[in-house]
């Protein structure tokens, strides 16, 4: 079933669960068993679709702050339900119980909105990122508030009634009962944190997934906040469409928070289906039962009796394809490795044993062999070491085909394109100075000059502006690939409104200065903080930074003669750059 379908089939339980409850709660059955049934069902049809939505998001959310966020608000709607279930069942005779019961709803009312704006701090954040502990301050003037609203019997700050009219029931109904001031702070600080956590998602959004539907989150808060209003002014007309106060503004929150995740505005584990299967890996995921869930392009299928042998144990098939599994959350992956290449390498050291044995040249060809073996470890290794060192490329890569490929508007089509040759022109060249590195510690500046081409050619789909002078001969490889590294950086995060660059390399002394003048908007403060590289903004607007590299060296040695007489040696620094030159 595709994605599309399934949040269809999803969507339309929900909406029919919501109509059930709702029908309920205007169903009136002379028999008072059924009635009190009837009036029970409603919130636990209400709790459990929270209690669904809340365990979704162990599977949707893959940033585990987010997600602790979002069980967070999913359980305090589950505790307002209840509550709310609890002071209709509370009897007449018992006002401060029922009264303690209507204070408790402020709970979730003032949290729900609090740990919201903590969530929206979390967007865009990387996996294991902790806020300072300041933003905790967030939740005093929330906890401070339902304080306040839990001992209003002392003070009516927040809900005023008639003199002597406290311990009655009857007098909590709208109209009898008044709002103090302390009622409008709860109103404001829960409307003003559901508002700036809405506009620092949208704000901290790089792209929305789902256009369609980047209007709904701040639809549904413009309702709640109309029914808040209306509900406080006592409107006849809302009163028709809900009097459920409870049930609306959940339904209303849910609403606000599952359209950002649909949406894009709050990131989910959506799509990856459509990932695996593009994968050129040859891999399949598998429930606990064996049965194919997902599976990659080039995968065959595997039957679940042979699944669960290759978990216990790889299995090596005649033709050199080993298949190998591990389990996962829900089930298991399966994957397969050619390893043909190297068992011909140890069939081929076999046959030349037995052909070379008479000969006396066994020894002579196992080294052979063995070198053979030693060079592809080196080339896996050097491999590895490139897939490291582009990774985080890599990823970005992958992230900007996929949205081409999601993206109808041949305009931003045309500028995502811009972003994967910048990218695609640096994975290229970084991998080549890889390789170069391996060769020699020293090699000459053209080679580095190369790359600053290539990287301006790219930028010429994005329409930027760009120039580079170099006045060296010759570079460390370390340092090379750090000036390559600080230049991609600058270009990553001011890409969105890079105009122009203009670089310079040269020797000052012993050492290389890379300064760098970009026009930009983008604050390049953090990324030359990473690179310990120093940044200004000039009065027109310009970053300039300068990247200092301190040159390796080696000691010089010269003698002289003494005041004494006696013959002095001294030690110098000088520059290393090649044999050729000592």
């Amino acid at each position: 079933m595709s994605e599309k379908k399934k949040f269809t089939l999803y969507a339309g339980s929900v909406a029919l669960c919501v109509c059930t409850a709702v029908l309920l709660h205007y169903v009136s059955v002379a028999d008072p068993y059924l009635e009190s049934a009837c009036r029970l069902l409603r919130p636990f049809i209400y709790i459990g679709l929270y209690v669904v939505w809340a365990i979704s998001f162990r599977k949707r959310i893959i940033q585990k702050e987010i997600r602790r966020c979002l069980t967070a608000i999913a359980a305090m709607m589950i505790f307002w339900m209840f509550i709310r279930m609890c002071k209709f069942e509370i009897s007449d005779e018992m006002p401060t119980a029922w009264r303690y019961a209507w204070y408790f709803y402020y709970i979730p009312m003032l949290l729900i909105p609090t740990v919201s704006l903590y969530l929206a701090f979390y967007i865009r954040q990387p996996e294991g990122y902790k806020l300072p502990k300041r933003r905790w301050l967030l939740f005093l003037p929330a906890l401070f508030l339902i304080g306040i609203v839990l001992t209003n019997d002392m003070h009516q700050l927040v809900f005023t009634f008639p003199k002597g009219k406290l311990g009655e029931v009857s007098s909590y109904k709208t109209g009898v009962y008044g709002y103090g001031r302390g009622y409008y702070i709860v109103i404001a600080w829960e409307l003003g944190c559901a508002l700036a956590a809405l506009l620092i998602i949208l704000l901290r959004c790089r792209k929305i997934k789902n256009k369609k539907m980047g209007w709904l989150p701040f639809a549904a808060y413009g309702v709640a906040a109309a029914y808040s209003i209306a509900y406080y002014l006592d409107l006849p007309f809302w009163k028709i469409v809900s009097k459920d106060m409870t049930a609306t503004l959940c339904l209303l929150f849910a609403l606000i928070i599952e359209s950002c995740i649909q949406s894009g505005l709050i990131p989910s584990n959506t799509g990856y289906a459509q990932l695996f299967a593009a994968s050129t890996i040859s891999a399949q995921i598998t429930d606990q039962n064996g049965k194919c869930i997902y599976q990659s392009q080039g995968s065959e299928y595997i039957a679940p009796k042979i699944a669960k042998q290759v978990i216990q144990r790889p299995v090596m098939s005649e033709n050199g394809i080993r298949l190998s599994g591990k389990p996962i959350w829900g089930g298991y992956v399966l994957w397969k490795e050619n390893l043909s290449e190297l068992q011909e390498i140890l069939k081929e050291l076999e046959d030349r044993k037995e052909e070379l044995k008479d000969a006396n040249l066994i020894e002579e060809e196992n080294l052979r062999t063995k070198k053979q073996v030693e060079k592809l470890s080196v080339q896996n290794q050097l491999y590895d070491k490139i897939q490291k060192q582009t990774a985080r490329q890599s990823t970005l890569l992958a992230k900007f085909m996929e949205a081409y490929a999601m993206e109808e508007n041949e305009k931003e089509r045309k500028k995502i394109l811009g972003k994967i040759v910048v990218i695609g022109a640096y994975i290229k060249r970084r991998s080549n100075l890889i390789l170069i590195a391996e060769q020699s510690a020293v090699f000459p500046i053209r080679e580095l000059e190369l790359c600053f081409r290539e990287t301006i050619r790219s930028l010429e789909w994005n329409h930027v502006e760009a120039a580079f002078v170099t006045s060296l001969d010759e570079i460390r490889s370390e340092d090379a690939m750090q000036i390559y590294d600080f230049l991609e950086a600058v270009i990553e995060e001011s890409l969105e409104d890079l105009s122009a660059f203009n670089l310079n390399l040269k020797r000052r002394d012993e050492e290389i200065l890379m300064s760098l003048s970009v026009e930009c908007k983008t604050n390049l403060q953090k990324v030359a903080g990473r690179y310990q590289a120093y940044a200004e903004q000039d009065f027109d607007g310009a970053w300039l930074l300068s990247l200092v590299l301190k040159d390796e060296s080696i000691w010089k040695l010269s003698a002289g003669i003494s005041d004494h007489g006696s013959l002095d040696f001294h030690f110098s620094d000088i520059a290393v750059y090649d044999s050729a030159h000592l």
